[in-house]
């Protein structure tokens, strides 16, 4: 069970306010009311507007140029950039990162690499995925040899404020963490657009056939959460009747094999990704 009270008293800054650390904000300051607990966010960006949005949140907000000032105050620094952005905003933030924690969301960035280039003592990896916007997001979590107990403590706690988070025990595992949560919100969404699109061939009117294709995928997962996959399966499925022709359909074109090819090529191009940066 995850402990929000690891966040009480600590101050929290983004290096960068795109879409996931929106997420992550949003997430953290519902934690911060529903926990009542004294936290302060803040976040650096170049974009005005960006800035303004973070600002009328209650957020703390300042331009690359004076980040600094942030960072020294920082208990933890998020890095919420894009990764080819790293070597770019590296010099600027690297003489303020000795002692503090970076909780980095940079896809395929290792560990080593962060602390190589920004000089960082503690270091914790995300791999979180879009939900994350909707509170509902599904994140693996690393932690470095250099991040205590402490640390890991507070890096769920933020992690969680946005949805489930789970830790691996090897950080190549996240690459796995990537085929299967990271980039699956992507598979769903490509068998609701192709469910829906059916459906309408079918006869029914677009905005029916995605509401129905989108409620069944919720309440399936919901079920899902608590129960096993297969033998829910099991038990809708009558011999002889809809579900079975159709699951057998799925059967024959190899569908299941289909997913776990998607995911091992997820998995590779992440290794791919992820080794582009180790000699830099």
């Amino acid at each position: 069970m995850t402990d929000f009270h690891a966040l009480q008293d600590k101050t929290v800054v983004f290096i960068g306010g795109g879409n996931m650390a929106g997420a992550m904000i949003g997430g953290l300051l519902t934690a911060k009311d529903c926990h009542d607990l004294t936290l302060t966010v803040g976040v650096s960006d170049k974009n005005v507007d960006k800035r303004e949005h973070f600002a009328n949140q209650g957020v703390l907000t300042t331009t690359p140029d004076t980040v600094h000032e942030l960072i020294i105050k920082a208990d933890v620094v998020v890095l919420a950039i894009k990764p080819q952005a790293l070597m770019d905003v590296a010099p600027s933030l690297a003489p303020y990162l000795a002692d503090k924690l970076v909780l980095s969301v940079l896809a395929g960035v290792p560990c080593a690499t962060l602390q190589r280039v920004l000089g960082c003592g503690r270091v914790v990896r995300a791999m979180p995925n879009l939900p994350s916007a909707v509170g509902a997001g599904a994140t693996g979590l690393y932690a470095d040899k250099t991040a205590n107990p402490s640390d890991k403590d507070v890096c769920e706690a933020v992690m969680t404020s946005c949805g489930l988070a789970v830790w691996v025990d090897d950080e190549t595992k996240l690459h796995a963490v990537t085929a299967v949560a990271g980039s699956a919100p992507a598979y769903f969404f490509y068998v609701l657009e192709h469910m829906t699109a059916q459906a309408v061939e079918m006869g029914l009117v677009a905005d029916d056939a995605h509401r129905l294709a989108v409620q069944s995928m919720i309440g399936a997962g919901l079920l899902a959460k608590d129960g096993d996959p297969q033998a829910l399966r099991m038990s809708v499925t009558s011999k002889g009747g809809t579900t079975a022709q159709a699951l057998a359909s799925l059967e024959r074109d190899d569908v299941g094999g289909a997913f776990g090819r998607a995911m091992v090529a997820c998995y590779d191009r992440s290794v791919e990704l992820g080794a582009l940066f180790d000699d830099k």
